[in-house]
């Protein structure tokens, strides 16, 4: 352990025994053996190039949201990406991973691009949204990623956006590994008022509607229009327009805002945001979980599938 704790500390900042409660937004996971902080993106592959090598487990973490981690301990590294270089380039904003989502919705207002408005509000890194395909009001990162810098199984490669393999929440690198080090988007020159006008409206379409308490985000994903049993006729026209169906909607068209297991509940306020309302613990979420999916599977014939990563 002393030898590990030595040469962990040549890539970052490294905490021993930590709790993993204070590194994600749900608030919600027990200790891990070692958390290093990395803020450069050489000593964040040279770590994982070491970590693979000796076949010492490690998990990536970025913002912490959309996440909900385990209540026991976890014997491994915990690589907390702390990367933190941009740059404006011929319309193109260039991020390293651990940047911050809304700092890249601010660069690119402030410098008059559009395409990732929709992102106003949404914590998490640049990283982590690219690996999940983060997105909201219709829209996600797919259609702003111009190519990404991953590493895979010992080498950097740069995969274009095809390559990505971007489908609904979810990536080619999500799904097969690889770790995000480095993202291009491409946006589309526009007016600054009128950028600033539509981030507002997005904004202003969230307000009151994010709970108070921690949360990993939105909790299931939406449900695509295709794949909807009921009368299409029947559903809000923004849901048609959209061929998306909120799960949050179909959750509190069910009856279930408000239901509670332990410290974890359905929040009142969206019903797609399940809250740790007071010291929960993942065993009270994933047993709240199976009662939401059970209720919207009875009711609707629909089954809901998890959008946040679950570690057990």
């Amino acid at each position: 352990m002393d030898e590990l704790y030595a040469k962990l500390k040549e890539f970052g900042r490294v905490r021993a025994n930590e709790v993993m409660r204070k590194h994600t937004t749900f608030q919600i996971g027990g200790a891990v053996q070692f958390l290093v902080e990395v803020t450069e993106t050489e000593k964040l592959v040279g770590l994982l190039d070491y970590l693979t090598d000796e076949g010492v487990p490690y998990f990536i973490l970025g913002g912490g949201s959309n996440l909900l981690w385990t209540d026991e301990n976890f014997e491994g590294v915990v690589i907390k990406v702390k990367t933190s270089k941009f740059q404006v380039k011929d319309n193109i904003i260039e991020a390293e991973a651990g940047v911050q989502l809304p700092l890249v919705v601010n660069l690119a207002t402030q410098n008059g691009l559009a395409g990732v408005e929709w992102a106003v509000g949404i914590p998490g890194t640049i990283g982590g949204a690219t690996r999940g395909n983060a997105g909201a009001m219709g829209q996600d990162m797919s259609k702003s990623v111009f190519k990404a810098q991953v590493w895979r199984v010992g080498e950097v490669v740069e995969l274009n956006n095809q390559e990505c393999g971007f489908v609904y929440r979810s990536s080619s690198f999500k799904q097969s590994g690889g770790v995000v080090l480095r993202v291009w988007l491409k946006l589309t020159p526009a007016d600054k008022k009128q950028i600033l006008i539509q981030t507002q409206k997005y904004s202003a379409q969230r307000q009151g509607k994010f709970p108070a308490f921690p949360s990993a985000g939105s909790f299931f994903k939406n449900i695509k229009l295709k794949d909807w049993p009921g009368d299409i006729q029947k559903l809000p026209s923004i849901y048609v327009e959209r061929q998306m169906i909120p799960a949050g909607w179909v959750i509190e068209q069910a009856g279930l805002l408000g239901l509670k297991v332990g410290g974890a509940t359905v929040a009142k306020e969206h019903g797609n945001f399940i809250i740790n309302a007071g010291a929960a613990r993942q065993e009270d979420v994933l047993t709240l979980v199976e009662k939401v999916k059970e209720e919207v599977y009875n009711k609707f014939k629909v089954e809901l599938q998890s959008e946040v990563e679950i570690l057990k």
